[in-house]
């Protein structure tokens, strides 16, 4: 009788258990579930605003409001994207950078670069980040994009490129490149609020931003540790 008892106790506990695992999957799905679901609103009411933002720029008759506008929809199509990759990810804890890159820059070519002929082309090696680093990453990139593409050719189009690859030192270099005029009088340093935003995402990524010397055109890249990244290659 008491093998019996026994036996039989142990078949309740592992019942409750099972019961108990069954119930923390259920509710871990649900979480994942709902977690896409605000990723997804986010991402659709972000998209929203920036077209709305677009709209008003069509609207406007000034040349510098139209430019204003125009970065402040390229900023937030940084934040749509980036919450779109979150929707789409298998794990919402990390982004693929170079596909969150490369969706960042089709739509840049959509809003920033709709009205100028500078192509934007982007090179990325695979990689993975958190996605506050990714926050941080797209708003850089934003930024030096904008920039380039506003100052570097201003009397016909070029090619303005992205680049994440390894550094031969150690970790990632992050560059955004042109073959256009140069730095004149510093107007091509990113400077005013763009200049906030950029200082301010790097300080948080533990860098800060750089100019390379170039023959032709303009450099500008931030050197970042490697332990920003997940499965970064090596240089």
């Amino acid at each position: 009788m008491a093998a019996l008892e026994q036996s039989l106790q142990r078949a309740k506990l592992l019942r409750e258990k099972e019961q108990a695992a069954s119930e923390v999957r259920e509710e871990r799905d649900r979480a994942v579930a709902l977690l896409d679901e605000v990723n997804h609103r986010v991402a659709n009411s972000l998209a929203l605003v920036g077209s709305l933002v677009r709209m008003q720029a069509a609207a406007v008759p000034e040349a510098s409001a139209k430019s204003v506008l125009a970065e402040t929809q390229a900023r937030i199509a940084a934040i749509a994207n980036l919450h779109r990759s979150l929707y789409t990810a298998e794990d919402v804890r990390t982004v693929d950078v170079a596909a969150y890159l490369t969706g960042l820059v089709d739509e840049l070519r959509q809003s920033i670069a709709a009205n100028q002929t500078a192509v934007l082309s982007v090179d990325a090696v695979k990689a993975r980040t958190t996605t506050d680093r990714a926050v941080s990453i797209g708003m850089i990139v934003t930024e030096l994009i904008t920039n380039a593409v506003k100052y570097a050719y201003p009397n016909g189009g070029g090619e303005v490129r992205l680049r994440l690859e390894p550094n031969p030192a150690g970790g990632a270099l992050l560059a955004v490149e042109d073959d256009g005029v140069g730095i004149v009088d510093s107007e091509a340093r990113v400077a005013g609020l763009g200049g906030k935003i950029v200082g301010a995402m790097a300080r948080s990524l533990g860098t800060e931003l750089e100019y390379g010397s170039r023959q032709k055109g303009t450099r500008a890249f931030l050197r970042l540790n490697s332990d920003l990244f997940i499965d970064f290659p090596p240089g």
